[in-house]
């Protein structure tokens, strides 16, 4: 380090030295700042530490899906249907739906492979988007007429 460097340095180190304390002798002037910066600080601790729970808890949350995915996608392989599976477990229909895809890799919700309308209904497992009493029903599994 050349003797300019060194010289800056220590210039940089005396200005600092010297702001830490004029910080010092204002907060002395003013207790009440001292106490409003001190709040300050906390809250921000407390933001970061909350945050960080909050990752990890999202992390708890994907850790928990997965479990779900891979248990649902057993209970699919064993020909339970969805219907009998919210039964089961209470869990709602569309958050089954998603946790088969999730745990079967497919990109796009309620979608084929090819991008078209699924060709099921998912409430009642029957193809061609045909309830088992004849009724014909959209994508979305509102009633659009009977069949037949």
């Amino acid at each position: 380090m050349s003797k300019a460097s060194q010289a800056q340095a220590g210039r940089a180190r005396a200005r600092q030295q010297r702001l830490v304390a004029a910080r010092e002798r204002r907060l002395l002037l003013d207790p009440d700042q001292a106490a409003h910066e001190r709040r300050i600080d906390e809250a921000i601790v407390d933001v970061e530490i909350a945050w960080e729970q909050r990752a990890a808890a999202e992390e708890a949350v994907r850790t928990a899906e997965a479990s779900a995915a891979r248990a649902v996608e057993r209970l699919a392989e064993e020909r339970v249907s969805t219907a009998e599976v919210a039964t089961l477990t209470g869990i709602d229909h569309t958050v089954l739906r998603r946790l088969r895809r999730q745990q079967s890799g497919d990109a796009a919700p309620d979608k084929a492979v090819d991008g078209s309308a699924a060709t099921a209904d998912e409430s009642t497992g029957q193809p061609g988007g045909q309830a088992a009493d004849g009724a014909a029903h959209d994508a979305d599994g509102a009633m659009i007429g009977r069949v037949g």
